[in-house]
């Protein structure tokens, strides 16, 4: 008898208890690597969305002057873009004077999202010459 007092040691009931410590810590750090695996992924798609809506942008308006309207296309299976071309006068001078025409040019990539379309969108201004009456 006297022996099993001195024996030390742990009993089922704490070993358990240990178990389940260790279970609800570990699928805690776990949630938060994947959360954070997700988030970069997401941060990835916003930048390569970012990087495509640039080049389409710097694209616009350099071979030849920019015409209004609304042109779209898919870049790859992922993603797809959509650009949108108007006129802009709001507090220009007469263009007669400036012999320049001024364009809103505004770009937007979007990509499916887990739950919902995300996008990218981004705009500028762009001048082309004004053309001669009768070249339209």
């Amino acid at each position: 008898m006297s022996r099993r007092l001195h024996q030390r040691g742990f009993s089922l009931l704490e070993v358990l208890v240990a178990f389940a410590i260790l279970s609800i810590s570990l699928g805690v750090l776990l949630q938060v690597f994947a959360t954070g695996l997700r988030n970069a992924g997401m941060a990835d798609d916003y930048t390569r969305a970012t990087l495509y809506a640039e080049s389409i942008l710097a694209a616009i308006g350099r071979e030849a002057p920019p015409s209004a309207g609304v042109r779209e296309g898919p870049i790859d299976d992922q993603f797809s873009w959509r650009s949108t071309v108007g006129e802009y006068t709001d507090g220009l001078p007469d263009p007669e004077r400036t012999q320049v025409l001024a364009y809103r040019v505004s770009v937007e990539v979007f990509w499916p999202g887990p739950a919902q379309i995300r996008s990218v969108m981004l705009e500028t201004l762009r001048l082309a010459p004004l053309e001669p009456p009768g070249s339209r």
